[in-house]
Order: C-alpha cells, then sequence, then structure tokens
C-alpha cells in the first residue's frame, strides 16, 4: 500500500519545504524556460508558477494550452525558419534570461538541447544530459540492447537491416515495426507503431516506413497480449546512481486505447521490483535528470517487460502535485543550489485528462470493460479552479487539436 511521508531530505538538502521556498524566491529572476505548450508543458508552468519561479513559454504553435496560464509570464512563438539553437542564443540576450533553466517537452528538442548542451550552458542552465547518455534513451535499438545485455525481461525484438532479412525474420504474428527514434515516423504517419498480422503486412508496412526513416532506425517487436490497464511507468529525478525523486504508476486508461499516443488516466502503486528493474537500466547508462522509465505486464507469463526511457517529463508529470512528488522543484534545487529535495515515497493518488479520458471512459462504458476507479486525490491535467483559461481553451481547441494530434 503507498503510504503518505513527509519530505524528506539529505544531510546536504534543505531542512524544510518552507526553506525552499524562502532560497527559491531570492533568485526569482532565474526563471524556466518551458519548450513546448501542451499539457506536459502547462504542468511544468504552474508548478513552477506556483512556487513563484518565472515561466516564459516557446512553442512552434500559436494555438496551444499552456500560454494561457496565469502563470505563463511570457509566449514566444519559435521561429520555424530560423535554425534552434540560433534562436535560443539571440532569445537569450534579447530578453536578458543568463541561466535561466531550459525545459524540453519532446524527444526532438531533448535531443537538440542534449547533443548542443556544452554551447548552450554558456548561456543558459540545461535540464537534460550529455548525448553521450541521452542518445542511449533516444535510440531504442541502442537502448533495448543494453537491456539485453542487462537481462532485463523485455518483448521479443528484432533489429532488421534489410528487406532480405525482413522475409526470413522468424517473428511471430501480430507483431509491430517500430522506429528506434520515435518522433521521425510519428509526425509523418501520426502513428507510434504499425500492426503487422502477416508476412505480407511485415513486408508492406516494412516498405511503407523505408520513406520515412531508414532501415537501421527499423525495429520489429512482438505484441505484449492486455490492454492499458497493464502498462506501467518509474518515474524519477535520478543522480546516476540513485533518484534524488520516484514514482511508480499503472497508466490505467490511454488514447488510442491499444497503442496509446498519450495516457488519459495513471494512479500510483506501490511495486519495488519495478523501480528496481528501472534503476538497472538508468545504472548502466549512468543517467542523470528526469525520466519516464515503462513497462507492460505479461498476462501469459505474469512478468513486466521493459519497453523504453523517456529522458524527460512525460505528459502525467503533475500527478506529482498530489503524491508530493517534488520532481520539477527537486531539480530546480540541484541545479541552482546543489540542494536536491529527496523523496522516493509517495502519497495514493490519481491524474486524469478530463476530455480525453471521458472519450476513453465512453467507449470502455459500451464494451463492458470499464472499472469504477477508487476513490483518491485527483489531479486533472487541465481543469484548475485557480487558473481557468487553460481548461477554457481546450474547449474551444479540441477541433483543432483533435485533427493535429
Amino acid at each position: 500500500m503507498v503510504t503518505r511521508t513527509c519530505i524528506k531530505l539529505r544531510k546536504e538538502s534543505l531542512e524544510s519545504g518552507e526553506k525552499v521556498k524562502e532560497i527559491v524566491t531570492t533568485l526569482k529572476e532565474k526563471g524556466v524556460i518551458v519548450i513546448g505548450g501542451h499539457v506536459q508543458g502547462l504542468g511544468i508552468i504552474r508548478i513552477f508558477g506556483k512556487n513563484s519561479i518565472p515561466c516564459y513559454l516557446l512553442d512552434s504553435r500559436s494555438i496551444n494550452i499552456a500560454k494561457h496560464s496565469k502563470y505563463c509570464s511570457k509566449f514566444l512563438k519559435i521561429d520555424s525558419k530560423q535554425e534552434f539553437i540560433s534562436f535560443l542564443v539571440e532569445l537569450n540576450s534579447k530578453h536578458n534570461l543568463k541561466d535561466w533553466l531550459l525545459i524540453p517537452t519532446d524527444d526532438n528538442y531533448v535531443r537538440i538541447l542534449s547533443q548542443n548542451k556544452e554551447l548552450l550552458e554558456k548561456y543558459y542552465r540545461v535540464s537534460v544530459d550529455s548525448w553521450q547518455v541521452i542518445e542511449k534513451c533516444y535510440n531504442k535499438r541502442i537502448t533495448y540492447r543494453i537491456a539485453q545485455d542487462l537481462g532485463i525481461d523485455m518483448p521479443k525484438t528484432y533489429f532488421p537491416d534489410n528487406l532480405e532479412e525482413i522475409k526470413k525474420l522468424n517473428a511471430d504474428f501480430p507483431c509491430i515495426i517500430k522506429p528506434a527514434i520515435m518522433h521521425k515516423l510519428n509526425s509523418q504517419i501520426h502513428q507510434k507503431v504499425l500492426v503487422c498480422k502477416n508476412r505480407e503486412e511485415l513486408i508492406t508496412n516494412y516498405e511503407k516506413v523505408l520513406r520515412y526513416i531508414s532501415p537501421d532506425e527499423v525495429i520489429v517487436q512482438e505484441i505484449i497480449p492486455g490492454d492499458s490497464d497493464n502498462q506501467y511507468s518509474a518515474c524519477f529525478f535520478y543522480n546516476r546512481t540513485e533518484p534524488f525523486v520516484s514514482l511508480l504508476a499503472r497508466r490505467k486508461r490511454q488514447y488510442p486505447m491499444d497503442f496509446g499516443k498519450c495516457t488519459t488516466f495513471a494512479e500510483t502503486i506501490s511495486k519495488n521490483s519495478l523501480i528496481q528493474s528501472a534503476q538497472l537500466m538508468l545504472n548502466k547508462i549512468n543517467f542523470w535528470g528526469l525520466c519516464e522509465v515503462e513497462f507492460k505486464k505479461d498476462e501469459r507469463d505474469g512478468k513486466y517487460k521493459f519497453l523504453e526511457i523517456n529522458p524527460r517529463t512525460w505528459k502525467w508529470h503533475s500527478i506529482a502535485n498530489k503524491s508530493n512528488s517534488p520532481f520539477l522543484m527537486s531539480l530546480y534545487n540541484f541545479i541552482y543550489f546543489r540542494k536536491p529535495i529527496v523523496k522516493n515515497e509517495w502519497d495514493a493518488c490519481v491524474w486524469k485528462d478530463l476530455i480525453t479520458d471521458s472519450a476513453v471512459q465512453l467507449k470502455l462504458l459500451f464494451s463492458s470493460k470499464l472499472e469504477k476507479s477508487v476513490s483518491q486525490e485527483k489531479e486533472y491535467a487541465v481543469f484548475d479552479i485557480g487558473d481557468l483559461h487553460p481548461f477554457i481553451f481546450e474547449i474551444i481547441y479540441i477541433p483543432y487539436l483533435f485533427t493535429t494530434r
């Protein structure tokens, strides 16, 4: 059972949450720049904003919900015609943002910041690790080979390099084709994976994905049976060999319901074996920073199979508000004071994307698969009575969001 605890600090850390706030307010001018303005970005802005830390939002789209938050100090649209690093350097000078903290919300911006970390740290603080580490999470071919070497349970996974290998592949059907670098394919076909029911579909889908990605980025993987009820995430602010902050949750519902692009409902749980498996991976790659390590329970053998590492905040990270898991404030404290908040226990709670999850629940209701949720502390993705504008604009933007995501 998940228990309620107070924040525990290391000896070198601050003694109380009040002192955290006191010291943070002395550095108000050292704000945060959030790159990406949907639910994930909104959650970051609100957490820092409620701690009196100014937040700027950068996004490539003018239509986003995060810019409407009262905690968003300034919104700046990313100039798509300008190289992004040059854009950031000019932004730093123009708005006097020396040593502000950069926090990306998607994999591509993680890559850009990581690959240019040394240059960017002349102007900013960067919340992602060096590319030497991040690449091992970013490229799933590398990630899966590390997991295999460590003997971590994972789906049967293959790395074909050409069509001839695809034709001879001894895979069970149905299976999926997925990219080693997720955003490249997803941005083109708006699908995370392609399901292959037989060898003919495997060949057809392989040829299809080669229009967008190279052969050395293709992964073929078995499908673990079971719905999103079996999806789990171990989440961390990690420090090379141990977590400063951690949390474990079941991602109970997602949209779409089979191979979801996004979680719509998550609930905290307690299961030490998943935390340990995640740490084994993170220790091996010497990881530092915020991350989510995903697993799926295989009902055939009862094992929890490793899926991927997301080296950034995740969509539902604001569950931290109700679980009392200070991922972002611990990160901020570490970067500016080298005094992180340490807390590796969490409160029982749930997170819900009110609009999207209602649609998912309706589908489950018609299929008689909807379970009643336990009454717990609930964090909403967008709805906040003290910051209503993002929710109002989310409703207004529904047609646009539906057609572009």
